[in-house]
């Protein structure tokens, strides 16, 4: 029986062994790797340091220390070109190969502009021997990339290319040698071979110069002429073949030239003269065409200027059509959310947003007389149905996140269509505003529902932030309804009731934003009361004491403030204090103006001051009496802490100010029915004072 030390000695090996064999078996198939891609190159013999095992049982021999070394020994790094080297020969060899091309081009075009002023040779001898020198400029190109100067060869090609094209111009444009259909030929079999040579040499810049050369061809053959169908389709040739060139040899700058020469040759040809409808037809379908191509290419960046572009051009061609205008203008628009879901890239979603509204304000700019206002009206209403069924879409039937970019439109998508359906039907169909931002909020509370609805309670969403965001743009639609739709006190009744409203619905969703939105409401309905509600009487003999529109406004407000209290203290306790206290505020301030106009209009004037300070004190103690005693019938604190303090109130202006201000008989009614009170008061604190302490030991005080 072997020793514990022999059967560990026998793992290690065992264990070594199989790392040899291992590695022998990578080396093999490296070997089989270089032999199969570098044929050429000769592959040394790679001798493995230790025999592996080939047997089922592994030897129990221990390798060598120094074979173990050189196993696990890191490879040693490959040799680099130095930056230095490699910057010197990048310059040295490609840029000034390219800048010496294009110099030697610019001096055969000078040298044939010599020779045509001293009429050295013909024009025909001009062309031809321009043609042969291309030729020969190719021919020797050809042979050096076959000797191995590639980068070299690239350079004397774009030089056979460049006096190609420029013998061809010079034999229309110059001489009128050929005819222009001769010339179109030659020009794009030019750049056709300077193609083929690029996919042969592996060069893009010989790509990009034929492609420079088709898109310079209709410039330079341009009679003045309009042909929109051929010319238009001669471009969108020239970018499918430039796209498809750039998928397949990921050559990325095709894409961003034959992008550029498409937004020039169409911009040239959409200003250089009004198009006729039929033309229109052309550049429409052009555009769209154009669109749906670049949005296959890899710069993203392309695609999303597109779309503005199109949309501008769309807004010129069809300035003075505004059923083509808006039909036309939603194609790009879907095209954009397409491209969005396909690609999981929410920007283009934006841009189409931003795009189209653009295109709209152009539109407009180029139209004389305006358009129809409903005719627009419509046309908006369709891309914001559009955008609002995209978001619902993306948000809840895609269950993707809120993220910034719908946050931004689903925010700014009813903003946008609201405003500008304003400009448009105010003031000719200003009843039917209010309705219309109803409606979006209708459309809204809508969109909260349906992202709230689930099957099952396992199903409810985990982000509640679209139910929050789209209920707080329904509450701030029904607010700007309110004052567009109503006047007078109805705006405020209506605030009030919709801000309450909003607390419950903070409860509801225990949402403490959708609770300072309720707050921020109130504040809106609170200004009014006090800068328009409460002066809404010019006179005091033209209303009723408490049977008025001022009390039911006054009473509305308190009444939807002290609900809300009652609501928020479940979510937010400082902001039901507050609603609470402006609750009882409003109603103290009402109830105090209705005093006060009753004393304007049944007291003699020498009395007014008199009467109206004391009844103002006797309704604020009255009203702390009532407090103390609900608080105490309720078991509230706070209740009983605000009647205290309004006691307090009460005492501190009696002996500071009705003392000095108040006739005799007033002055001593008003000590007499406020000690009463006072007394009262303390009464209650007396016989209920240990059940008080109690609550307070026992803090069940609630509120």
């Amino acid at each position: 029986m072997a020793s514990p030390e022999q059967e560990r000695l026998d793992v290690i090996s065992s264990a070594i062994a199989g790392l040899l064999k291992r590695q022998d078996q990578m080396e093999q198939r490296l070997s089989r790797l270089e032999e199969r891609f570098a044929p050429a190159a000769a592959v040394p013999a790679v001798t493995p340091l230790v025999e592996s095992a080939s047997t089922s049982e592994p030897q129990n021999e221990i390798p060598s220390v120094t074979a173990t070394k050189e196993i696990f020994s890191p490879p040693r790094p490959a040799e680099t070109t130095p930056p230095r080297s490699a910057f010197e020969t990048r310059v040295g060899l490609t840029l000034l190969n390219r800048v010496g091309v294009i110099t030697l081009v610019l001096g055969v075009a000078f040298f044939f502009k010599w020779a045509v002023d001293n009429n050295w040779i013909g024009p025909r001898g001009r062309v031809i021997l321009g043609i042969l020198a291309a030729l020969a400029a190719l021919g020797i190109a050809d042979w050096l990339w076959r000797k191995g100067q590639h980068v070299f060869a690239q350079g004397v090609t774009g030089f056979g290319i460049g006096i190609f094209f420029l013998s061809i111009y010079a034999a229309f444009g110059f001489y009128h040698l050929i005819p222009q259909a001769l010339a179109f030929l030659s020009l794009f079999a030019g750049a056709a071979l300077c193609v083929a040579l690029s996919l042969r040499y592996g060069s893009q810049a010989i790509a990009a110069l034929g492609f420079f050369g088709g898109y310079l061809t209709p410039l330079l053959l341009s009679t003045g002429e309009d042909h929109p169908w051929f010319l238009l389709s001669y471009v969108l040739l020239l970018d499918i073949a430039a796209v498809l060139l750039s998928v397949k040899r990921r050559w990325r700058g095709l894409e961003l030239l034959s992008f550029l020469a498409t937004v020039i040759l169409y911009s040239a040809w959409l200003t250089s003269k009004f198009p006729a409808d039929k033309e229109r037809l052309a550049g429409t379908l052009a555009l769209l065409a154009y669109l749906s191509l670049y949005a296959r290419v890899s710069l993203r960046e392309l695609f999303l200027l597109g779309q503005f572009l199109v949309a501008l051009a769309l807004a010129d061609l069809w300035a003075n059509s505004a059923v083509a205008f808006f039909a036309l203008s939603l194609i790009p628009i879907a095209g954009g959310l397409a491209y969005s879901e396909f690609r999981k890239f929410l920007v283009p979603v934006s841009i189409a947003f931003a795009s189209f509204w653009l295109a709209f304000g152009a539109w407009r700019s180029f139209t004389h007389p305006n358009p129809n206002a409903l005719t627009s009206f419509a046309g908006i209403t369709l891309a914001f149905l559009l955008f609002f069924a995209w978001n619902l879409w993306h948000l809840k039937l895609q269950r993707q996140p809120l993220a910034f970019q719908s946050f931004w439109l689903c925010a700014s998508n009813p903003a946008i269509y609201y405003a500008v359906a304003y400009a448009l039907l105010n003031p000719d169909y200003r009843p039917w505003l209010g309705l219309l931002a109803v409606a979006v909020a209708g459309l809204y509370i809508a969109s909260a529902a349906y992202f709230y609805s689930t099957g099952t309670p396992s199903e409810r969403p985990v982000d509640t932030r679209p139910v929050i965001l789209s209920f707080g743009i329904a509450i701030c639609f029904l607010i700007l309804a309110v004052p567009i739709q109503f006047t007078g006190f109805t705006i405020t009744v209506a605030w009030s009731l919709q801000a309450a409203a909003l607390a419950w619905i903070a409860v509801r969703f225990t949402s403490p934003r959708l609770q300072w939105l309720a707050l921020s409401v109130f504040a809106f309905a609170a200004l009014r009361l006090i800068a328009v509600d409460a002066w809404m009487f010019a006179s005091h003999q033209s209303y009723v004491l408490l049977w008025n529109s001022r009390m039911l406004t006054f009473a509305v407000a308190a009444a939807s403030l002290l609900f809300a209290s009652r609501w928020s203290v479940q979510v937010s306790r400082p902001i039901a204090l507050a609603e609470y206290f402006a609750g009882h505020l409003a109603l103290l301030f009402g109830l105090t103006l209705e005093i006060i106009g009753w004393a304007e209009r049944s007291i003699a004037p020498q009395n007014l001051l008199s009467v109206e300070t004391f009844a103002v004190s006797i309704l604020f103690a009255i009203y702390a009496v009532m407090l103390v005693s609900i608080g105490v019938g309720t078991r509230s604190a706070v209740n009983r802490i605000a009647g205290l303090a309004l006691i307090g109130i009460v005492i501190v202006k009696l002996y500071l100010f009705d003392v000095w201000q108040l006739q005799r008989v007033y002055r001593i009614s008003a000590f007499v029915a406020l000690g009463v009170l006072l007394l009262g008061t303390s009464f209650v604190y007396s016989h209920w004072r240990q059940l008080i302490e109690k609550w307070w030991k026992d803090d069940e005080a609630r509120y």
